[in-house]
């Protein structure tokens, strides 16, 4: 993939985007593991005008389908299912095959965390999906929007009031689904984080400055007594019923690559008994 290049740990000048994001994940234990998929501007916008493309550059693009094409399922909130307007993933035959052989479904199902269930069942997220669609609702939700939900998408619940989100990921790693990819938002992400649930973190830095437009990425609960920095979704509320106790998750570098000025980060959960930094 000519004009990737490695600046970590080794500099180069080539780097295989697949390749560099196949070794070493999901770590090999029992249940699911999570890897975060996000963009960023250099001052943290996640998104400008409401959406994430403008931001991203082709191979920006191009990790995108690589990092679906390795996981078993693409995890994504309901708010960012809309403003983004989510369809069905689509992969090329290449990315296909090397799945097949992997023993993995041709193309990964999306799963979408929603507190309410209040959700576009005629759009093709639901009508043209390759592998159903998944709705991950609280046990709480009005029996007659999961009977909607049913016709058109895998539905199970998880928690109560909102949704409870290592229930949720139990409940996709019974389903043979383990490697799990968050493609956000940055509320999602965050409330994974703050329950520490995230694995591994891919960042993408755009090199670009978006002002105060659009959400940002530290868009999670700061603090024990904590308050959100950014508005809450059309739902509400954020997937976590309780602040999460204050704490420090250390990442170690993987590698960082680099491309017409994007910055590619690549950051692992720190091994055990390495510190919180300071």
């Amino acid at each position: 993939m000519p004009g990737v290049r490695y600046l970590l740990p080794t500099p180069t000048e080539k780097a295989n985007l697949f390749e560099a994001y196949s070794s070493g994940f999901p770590p090999e234990r029992e249940g699911a593991s999570v890897r975060v998929n996000m963009i960023s501007s250099l001052d943290g916008a996640t998104a400008v005008g409401g959406r994430s493309g403008g931001l991203g550059g082709p191979v920006d693009r191009l990790l995108f389908s690589v990092l679906r094409s390795l996981a078993d399922v693409v995890l994504v909130g309901s708010g960012t299912a809309r403003v983004e307007r989510y369809g069905p993933v689509e992969l090329p035959e290449e990315l296909r095959a090397a799945r097949r052989q992997r023993g993995q479904a041709p193309v990964p199902p999306i799963a979408v965390v929603t507190h309410s269930a209040n959700l576009d069942w005629g759009s093709k997220l639901f009508r043209s999906a390759e592998q159903r669609t998944i709705v991950v609702a609280p046990g709480t939700t009005a029996a007659v929007k999961l009977a909607q939900a049913q016709q058109v998408a895998d539905v199970f619940t998880a928690g109560a009031g909102c949704v409870d989100l290592r229930a949720a990921l139990h409940g996709l790693a019974e389903r043979g689904l383990r490697h799990v990819l968050c493609e956000g938002g940055p509320m999602l992400a965050a409330s994974l984080a703050a329950a520490g649930l995230v694995d591994e973190l891919c960042l993408t830095l755009s090199p670009k400055l978006a002002g105060s437009v659009g959400n940002h990425l530290v868009g999670g609960w700061l603090g024990s007594g904590g308050m959100w920095l950014t508005r809450p979704g059309p739902e509400g509320v954020p997937f976590l019923a309780d602040p999460p106790p204050a704490q420090v998750v250390r990442l170690e570098p993987v590698h960082l690559l680099e491309d017409d000025g994007y910055l590619f980060l690549r950051m692992r959960k720190a091994s055990a008994g390495a510190g919180a930094g300071e």
